[in-house]
């Protein structure tokens, strides 16, 4: 083959197959309808119609009241918008945006300053020329679309309706009065309706509202030139979101520097200049709506939000709200915890320390995770029935001097032991290494803290103790041990052999063959129902015998 040199490239387009594939860029089935309500905004209008035939679904009209189209052709070049200076500088139009109509329709009709222009779509994005006809509109745009397919999948009577929803969801921020045959359209979260708390900052317009109940799953809506971008609707994480805990943001954000990708104009462009500029703007809502708090004496009332929001200087001189405080109502040192079920183990404490209160409490419980090394500490934390504060590192909160107030970390140093006296123990013995005490009540000493009688089994010390009561199920050898499969799941059949096992050693420890004989015949229980049997053991055989 002989190969060319000296030759110039340049670029070149292949207009034909582009035009052919070009709607393939467009993602989204309602990409246009954010592109003509943007087109309208952009031409200075102060009201948008949008008009629909109950008798055609694909009939789709929208009339807007702004400056109309003074080149129609630039609608058809692609990268040329046709705005005036100021617009483009503004808001960076791509000149892609009305293809997204064209592509969504089988024609499209431009009504605008005089002229008329009906554009068949497969015609022109073959490169068809269209003449412009005139036209007795004079004032504003109406542009007319026969749908390839409805923007709603839903049957006539529930048409509208739907439409409705879907028209609502794009213009809820949109600074332009839209209606739909007529009705006027919500738009809660725009600049000129809200009515609620806003902060005006330098990158953004937040619109907020506070609340303590709302939580981590509340969302806000991050809007740019009116629309929304980056929705959580189809299930990704939304990026950028102001809201936190116990506030829910509206955010407009402004400025021309910042880009969304093309042609859908849904997301923003990512880069480590906009994370920046995002996490300076997070700083400043947060700012702003602690400043909006602290002012309207609301902050005992936010205390928790506050303290997520990490704006500690607030609430440094407040009493610590009963929210902060808990306290062990379960034996928490099961090995196999989960996080949630300590939550679960947590209720209000008997008192809440404050000043001049000679009451112990710890801090902080935010690390309480059971382990070979606190199943013992986390017990005393029970059985003593200590309050526990769920802090953070702020050594110039009033707590932290408080001399009733001591650190997990030194707590789980200090020595917890338990003992029985000799008149209260019934049986002794050993259950796979473990050694087994059998008593009516035993001791359980703290370092510091003093001792408490307890009545009640536990795991203690490499030791079970076992208050003396008829054969039961709750037995607290899971404080001990766990079964696991390979996959690292809980094992129930393992768990409850290892309890039945439990149970026979516990009655041969406490010379008790009735008790025996009971665990070694749970499992025919239900078989065994209503009915006398006799059961007799010798040189290590059983025998059973019913008796009629």
């Amino acid at each position: 083959m002989q190969i060319e040199e000296n030759r110039s490239i340049k670029i070149d387009v292949n207009l034909n197959a582009m035009m052919k594939n070009f709607g393939e860029v467009f993602s989204g089935d309602r990409i246009w309808i954010r592109e003509l309500l943007q087109n309208a905004r952009r031409a200075g209008a102060t009201r948008i119609n949008i008009h629909t035939d109950r008798s055609d679904p694909n009939y789709f009209r929208i009339d807007d009241n702004g400056s109309g189209i003074a080149d129609f052709q630039s609608l058809l070049t692609l990268g040329g918008s046709g705005w005036e200076p100021e617009v483009i500088e503004r808001e960076n139009p791509f000149g892609l945006g009305f293809y997204a109509a064209l592509y969504a329709a089988v024609t499209v009709e431009i009504r605008s300053r005089g002229r008329r222009a009906v554009l068949h779509s497969g015609r022109i994005l073959s490169g068809e020329p269209v003449a412009l006809q005139p036209f007795d509109i004079q004032s504003g745009t109406s542009i007319v679309l026969h749908l390839k397919k409805s923007i709603v999948d839903a049957g006539k009577e529930n048409r509208i309706g739907k439409l409705k929803e879907a028209l609502e969801a794009i213009v809820r921020g949109f600074p332009v009065p839209v209606y739909l045959n007529a009705e006027s359209l919500k738009r809660p979260y725009a600049l000129d309706v809200w009515k609620g708390l806003r902060f005006d900052l330098p990158d953004g317009v937040a619109l907020v509202e506070l609340n303590p109940e709302f939580d981590s799953t509340t969302k806000g809506v991050t809007f740019l030139q009116g629309l929304i971008i980056s929705s959580a609707e189809d299930g990704l994480r939304t990026w950028p979101n102001f809201s936190r805990n116990g506030m829910r943001v509206y955010m407009h954000l402004q400025g021309d520097r910042w880009l969304v990708r093309v042609p859908d104009r849904d997301r923003l462009y990512q880069s480590n200049d906009t994370s920046e500029r995002i996490r300076a703007l997070q700083e400043k809502v947060v700012e702003a709506a602690a400043d909006h708090i602290k002012t309207s004496g609301e902050a005992q009332k936010y205390f928790d939000c506050l303290l997520e929001w990490g704006c500690y200087e607030v609430i440094r001189d407040l009493p610590i709200p009963a929210s902060r405080w808990g306290q062990l109502i379960a034996p928490m040192h099961l090995r196999h915890y989960e996080y949630e079920d300590q939550e679960d183990s947590f209720g209000p404490p008997v008192e809440i320390p404050g000043a001049g209160k000679d009451l112990r409490f710890l801090k902080d419980r935010s690390i309480l995770f059971p382990s070979e090394e606190t199943l013992d500490h986390l017990y005393a934390m029970y059985a003593f029935e200590l309050p526990i504060l769920d802090t953070w590192n702020d050594p110039d909160h009033w707590f932290s001097k408080s001399p009733f107030g001591e650190e997990i970390e030194v707590f789980y140093k200090r020595k917890v032991s338990a003992s029985a006296n000799q008149s209260n123990i019934v049986a002794e013995g050993a259950w796979w290494g473990k050694q087994v005490v059998v008593c009516k009540q035993f001791s359980l000493t703290l370092e510091g803290y003093g001792t408490k009688e307890i009545s009640e089994d536990t795991f203690l010390n490499d030791t079970f103790w076992i208050i003396d009561r008829p054969m039961g199920w709750g037995y607290p050898i899971d404080q001990a041990f766990y079964f696991q499969t390979e996959g690292d799941d809980f094992d129930e059949s393992g768990f409850d052999a290892a309890m039945e096992n439990f149970r026979a050693n516990l009655a041969i420890i406490k010379k008790d063959p009735s008790a025996l004989i009971a665990s070694a015949l749970r499992e025919y229980a239900e078989a065994l129902e209503g009915g006398r049997f006799v059961v007799e053991a010798k040189q290590g055989a059983i025998r059973v015998e019913a008796l009629l």
